[in-house]
């Protein structure tokens, strides 16, 4: 039975409790309770009458609620009454045991508000006017009370004259209501951007209402992990939270309504501690919010709901339910994505110890847990609990989108894709990836705005480094890994959350660093072409930690304004241009410079058209300017658009009837691609193609990236027959060897072979598909292929460098280690043995032999290096007696030496970079006391500098 939330319940309701029915109930029963006593609005199907039973012993239900034979089987009911009035509500419970008990009651069901009048559509109003929105102009109901939406004014008219949504409620004396909403947009004033204000790590925000995002420097956030914020469509901050408080706007705790605020239930340490996501109402604005928590899986695995409501407290908001538990246990994962066809809204979640996920919906009817489908692994340990799980964006058409699950190791990182349809809540698997070995272990997960690329994050640990990584998900999958870009890679910094942003880039948290890195071009498929920058965006002298706020998905996506959209990009052919309302609803005029210089621009007469033609004769880039006006706004757009060259008109020749095995053909005009079609299929992509059969082919020349632009000319091949023609088997070569290829027959006297020769014998050395073209004294031609293969020639995996340290009279084993060696040969040595000692400079080689007789050759090098080697004395005893007076620190093959000798107060009394320095128990020119001494030796191996310096810690004691 589907767990149900109502976060849109109505705020009066009664207790009734039934009277005796018979001597059987001779004692007093266990009553339920009732929620939202009025009838169903006829504008939102999801309203209803609530009804909950208390027995917490019941274990199965009948309900009857007294119109129309509607029933119920569900805990929590529900019913919509159609009309006012008394009912009788009957409810048959089975206890556990089995026994059955009837407990009825009577419930009064109030009348609606009347309809509003006269009420406003969606609108567009211009900068510095002001609407009146008044829903009972014609004459308010008696009695009615009146609360609007975003501030909570409780007049009945309100003005306004700033965008946003704005709605009242109206309640009737008997606690029945109605509302209405209306949009208002200001012309011109950006929209869309609930997802432009975030709080993070160590006090740090940034603002993506600007562009680029300025830092946010007084945040009251401080957590490693999770945070969630949301702000209006016009991005003013509405409130933020770390899962434990929420702040409001100003900066302030957010208080409860009608009761002390408790911490919420997320945790520091969570990965995704909490997710604000709006609670539809029908026809009312977003003023509720849902605040979901994940606490630390470490910790009690809850997930909880809390709900704001933004209309109280003057628009600042307040808690009105806390700490609902909808699941327990859960992992740290939740997130939520909008369904656009209906404005209601997904939130998921992960069970901890299975497979198992919870999809909530929260529709105008509540928050519903829908289903909870067992898909992919389960997330049955605690590093398998902790990873990112993100949507992607939706396919426009489908609704369908990604989910991605980081599973993080040890042992192995995966990530599980899943398919999700925004319509109906459906969530199928999709594939398992294996990441590789963890550490590093995989945490912060997103997608580029198309969904084809994936970038992960992976945290170094015990030695490994952090990694950035791209994957394309458009390769099989086979490629997936194998294909992947490492974008950037650190041993000293932990790389965090990766979120999309409102300005299309992706950001990454660094933790400790005051920047987050940026990627600036997602859709990029390569290093330079992501134009990814560690310092992406300053934090004012904030700091990032791992976290990055969780939104509803597609709050962060980037945002599109007026502007126009071009079609067509050929030279001598009409480029179509549309322009889009800078104002919608207000209607505008447009004009149009298709070669924009602003020093002297050239428009075209103003037209009520949005759309127009314009016909470029040169290829190249151009600066369109569109000047779009209307009552409010009058405004210059410039985009650019590529004009491609238009190829020139191809000529074939003439029909042709000759005799070979191929008509060598060529498309005689330039052009970015080529294509040949015959029989209706695309049988080359070169600019010559050899006709090999008889019957008519089309030539095709384009440009541009669609291949929009394009000339083509077709011609009939009639291809008689030369002589047979063959230059052997297929054959193979030995890895690293040659054979020779020959024509042998006299017949023919001209050579073509596709390596560019032009004799009758060519010498081959790799393996591959060769062939050749020839002809006869009757000019008849003819071809052969032959595929050449490779025999396996033995593997050997000798290092390139061994090392000894010849001074110490070392040695070393040379390991030829061969895969397929059936023989092997050391020619300093004679030795037929795979492996040989040595213990001199110098290059040493093998030979090995494998079963097909192919013959494989390596070498290597035997250097002479040493490692560092120190002794250093446990103590010594500068006492005046001539003997041990002073530290004597002995070292071979080292660098770069420095010695730090400390007191107990971490005070350095001795420092020297010299070995050959000598310390004599002075500090000051005074003698230190007797007792133990800490130092720290640093210095780089002699004959390593690769190597990262080395430190070694240690004591020497005093003794006097």
């Amino acid at each position: 039975m589907s767990r149900f939330y109502n976060t849109l319940s109505q705020q009066f309701y009664c207790f009734f409790f039934l009277m005796l029915l018979s001597a059987v109930y001779a004692k007093a029963q266990t009553p339920f309770v009732v929620k939202g006593q009025c009838m169903q609005n006829p504008d939102c199907d999801a309203d209803s009458t609530t009804f909950s039973d208390t027995l917490t012993t019941a274990i199965a239900w009948q309900w009857n609620f007294g119109e129309g034979g509607a029933t119920d089987t569900r805990r929590i009911a529900q019913h919509s009454y159609a009309s006012p009035g008394t009912y009788t509500v009957t409810l048959i419970r089975t206890k556990t045991g089995g026994a059955t008990e009837t407990v009825m009651q009577s419930v009064t069901i109030g009348e609606l508000p009347p309809a509003f009048q006269k009420w406003f559509t969606d609108t567009t109003i211009c900068p510095g006017t002001t609407l009146k929105l008044d829903p009972y102009p014609d004459g308010a109901p008696e009695g009615a009370k009146y609360v609007w939406y975003p501030k909570g004014d409780t007049t009945q008219v309100l003005e306004v004259d700033s965008s946003g949504c704005y709605s009242v409620e109206v309640i009737l004396p008997n606690g029945c209501k109605i509302q209405d909403r209306v949009n208002v947009k200001i012309c011109m004033e950006p929209a869309a951007q609930e997802g432009s204000k975030w709080f993070f790590g160590g006090n740090a925000g940034l603002d993506f209402s600007n562009n680029p995002p300025t830092p946010i420097t007084d945040g009251k956030i401080n957590t490693p992990e999770g945070t969630s914020a949301i702000a209006n469509s016009k991005g003013q901050l509405l409130f933020y939270s770390d899962g434990i408080k929420i702040w409001n706007k100003d900066g302030e705790e957010m208080t409860c309504f009608g009761t002390t605020c408790a911490p919420m239930k997320g945790s520091p340490n969570s990965t995704q501690s909490v997710l604000i996501v709006p609670q539809p109402t029908c026809k009312g604005c977003e003023y509720l919010f849902n605040v979901f928590t994940t606490s630390d899986i470490n910790g009690e695995k809850l997930l909880t709901v809390s709900v704001v409501d933004m209309r109280r407290n003057n628009g600042k908001g307040a808690i009105i339910e806390q700490n609902t538990t909808l699941q327990q246990p859960t992992t740290e994962r939740i997130v939520s994505a909008r369904n656009d066809r209906d404005s209601t809204y997904w939130v998921i979640s992960h069970d901890y110890g299975t497979n198992k996920f919870r999809i909530f919906h929260a529709t105008t009817g509540g928050l519903t847990e829908t289903s909870a489908p067992s898909l992919g692994m389960a997330h049955d340990s605690l590093n398998k609990a902790e990873g990112y799980m993100k949507f992607s964006s939706p396919d426009s058409t489908t609704g369908q989108r990604r989910l991605a699950v980081i599973i993080p190791g040890p042992p192995k990182n995966y990530v599980e894709l899943f398919s999700f349809n925004d319509s109906t809540g459906v969530l199928t698997y999709d594939k398992t990836i294996d990441l590789g070995a963890a550490p590093p272990i995989a945490y912060g997960i997103e997608f580029s705005a198309s969904g084809e690329k994936m970038y992960i994050s992976f945290q170094g640990e015990n030695g490994t480094k952090s990694v950035l990584k791209q994957y394309d998900l458009t390769l099989p999958d086979s490629l997936l890994t194998e294909t992947a870009i490492t974008i950037d890679s650190s041993a000293t910094q932990k790389y965090g959350a990766l979120q999309f942003a409102p300005d299309g880039k992706i950001y990454m948290s660094i933790q400790g660093s005051d920047y987050l890195a940026s990627i600036s071009e997602p859709e990029g498929n390569s290093l330079s072409g992501i134009e990814y920058d560690r310092e992406g965006a300053f934090l004012g002298g904030k700091n990032s930690q791992l976290g990055l706020p969780n939104m509803v998905q597609d709050f962060s996506q980037e945002s599109s304004g007026p502007g126009f959209e071009a079609e067509g990009f050929c030279t001598n052919e009409p480029t179509t241009f549309e322009a889009s309302p800078i104002c919608d609803p207000i209607k505008d005029t447009y004009s149009w410079d298709f070669n924009y210089d602003p020093a002297a621009p050239e428009f075209t007469a103003p037209s009520k058209e949005q759309k127009t033609t314009f016909t470029y004769t040169a290829p190249g880039i151009y600066q369109v300017a569109l000047r779009a006006s209307n009552q409010c706004k009058d405004t210059i757009i410039v985009n650019q658009v590529t004009i491609y060259e238009t190829p020139s008109q191809i000529n074939l020749g003439p029909d042709k009837d000759t005799c070979g095995a191929y008509v060598p053909l060529r498309v005689n005009v330039e052009a970015e691609k080529y294509a040949w079609i015959s029989r209706g299929r695309v049988v080359g992509r070169q600019r010559d193609y050899r006709a090999t059969t008889t019957g008519r082919y089309i030539a095709i020349a384009y440009n541009g990236p669609d291949g929009e632009c394009f000339a083509s000319d077709t011609i009939e091949i009639t291809l008689r027959r030369p002589p047979a023609f063959s230059i052997g088997p297929d054959t193979t070569l030995c890895r690293d060897s040659s054979i020779v290829l020959t024509v042998a027959s006299e017949r023919w006297i001209e050579f073509n072979w596709s390596n560019g020769e032009k004799t009758r014998d060519v010498t081959i050395g790799e393996p591959g598909t060769y062939f050749v073209i020839v002809k006869d004294r009757n000019d008849c031609f003819n071809s052969d292929t032959i595929a050449v293969g490779e025999r396996p020639s033995p593997i050997l995996n000798l290092a390139p460098e061994y090392v000894i340290c010849i001074p110490d009279g070392g040695s070393t084993i040379l390991d030829a280690n061969g895969v397929g060696v059936a023989k092997y040969e050391w020619p300093h040595s004679g030795d037929t043995t795979r492996t040989v000692t040595v213990n001199t400079e110098g290059t040493y080689t093998v030979i090995a032999t494998n079963k097909e007789g192919c013959v494989a050759e390596q070498s290597t090098n035997v250097v002479d290096k040493c490692e560092p080697r120190f002794f250093i004395p446990d103590a010594f005893s500068p006492d005046g007696e001539g003997h041990n007076e002073r530290l004597e620190v002995f070292g071979a093959y080292y660098t770069k030496f420095s010695i730090r000798i400390y007191n107990r107060w971490g005070e350095v009394i001795y420092a020297t970079t010299e070995i050959e320095d000598r310390w004599d128990g002075t500090y000051k020119g005074q003698k230190v006391l007797p007792g133990v001494y800490p130092y720290v030796i640093s210095y780089e191996a002699l004959y390593f500098p690769e190597r990262n310096p080395v430190v070694k810690r240690g004591s020497v004691l005093v003794v006097r």
